[in-house]
């Protein structure tokens, strides 16, 4: 599968689809120029690539990437970990081009992206297509009512989600907080070793798979809401700054369903092979999908002494 680049999002393509062939592209300076500005050319290509899905194609879209959180470990992980999938993946910094139109075509959302009242676009890049930048765009205001909506909607209507460590900070967003069964997240430890154990062996997404250290990593946490309402996969534990609370649950929403993991402030957790198993799993979970083994999934280097 080949890398290609639309608009902002970047995605795997096979070498038989047409897609690309149907999308035109402007240069964002050339829309600037001639006073469309980057909402124009936002709605050019996003909407234009919403409309194309072929029969059997099974979306998934990657929200993440700021300041705080590596964009380039969570994408490496995803293609190391869904490579061998006929699955398009698609990765997005700017939250702008997770538009309704995309959600509406799309099959799984990944979203690792916070929401404060003071840094409200997260520290993250506002999006440019030159190949050397010397001027870069105001990052897109994070998390719109718009997005919310189109979230919440689209899993209802049937979209898996994965709503992995900090999307968990999104307080100021009540609704989204609700469909995670979130009655109030709580701020994460110092940055110390964390110890995933109390796996749910009774659950499809962590059943058989033993307690396990990612390394040094931030440890959010949370009040759930109803336990009727979610299932809890397992607890993330830290000593130094005493914690033991659920670190991944999942639930229905409607005709479509959520996993939230809290591990991922480092590359520790995405480069260990127990947590990447349980990514593969909650993904075709999260779609209502058979759940192949995982024999391709591989550890990338020992993480017991990463910091």
């Amino acid at each position: 599968m080949n890398p290609r680049m639309i608009r902002g999002i970047t995605i795997n393509i096979s070498g038989k689809d047409t897609l690309m062939k149907k999308i035109t592209s402007m240069n964002r300076r050339t829309l600037l120029k001639t006073g469309l500005g980057a909402a124009a050319a936002t709605a050019v290509t996003t909407e234009t690539f919403a409309a194309y899905k072929a029969p059997h194609e099974v979306r998934v879209v990657f929200l993440g990437g700021d300041f705080y959180h590596n964009p380039i470990t969570q994408e490496q992980t995803w293609r190391r970990v869904f490579g061998v999938t006929d699955w398009r993946l698609m990765y997005v910094q700017d939250s702008s081009f997770v538009t309704p139109e995309i959600l509406s075509n799309t099959d799984l959302f990944v979203m690792t992206r916070y929401m404060t009242d003071t840094q409200t676009t997260n520290f993250s890049l506002g999006f440019s297509p030159d190949q050397i930048v010397e001027d870069r765009a105001v990052p897109s205001y994070f998390m719109t009512d718009e997005l919310e909506n189109a979230i919440i909607s689209n899993v209802e209507r049937g979209m898996g989600m994965l709503s992995l460590h900090c999307s968990i900070w999104n307080g100021n967003k009540p609704r989204f907080m609700d469909m995670l069964d979130v009655a109030q997240p709580h701020m994460h430890t110092k940055v110390q070793p964390a110890l995933i154990h109390k796996l749910n062996g009774n659950h499809p997404i962590s059943r058989g798979i033993e307690d396990f250290s990612v390394g040094d990593d931030e440890i959010f946490f949370a009040d759930l809401k109803s336990p009727a309402d979610h299932t809890v996969l397992f607890n993330i534990k830290g000593e130094e700054q005493v914690t033991d609370r659920a670190g991944g649950w999942c639930r229905d929403v409607g005709k479509g369903r959520v996993v939230s993991m809290l591990p991922g402030h480092t590359p520790g957790p995405y480069v260990n092979q127990s947590y990447r198993k349980l990514l593969w799993r909650s993904a075709h979970w999260a779609m209502k999908k058979d759940i192949p083994p995982s024999t391709h999934i591989k550890q990338s280097f020992d993480t017991s002494n990463y910091g």
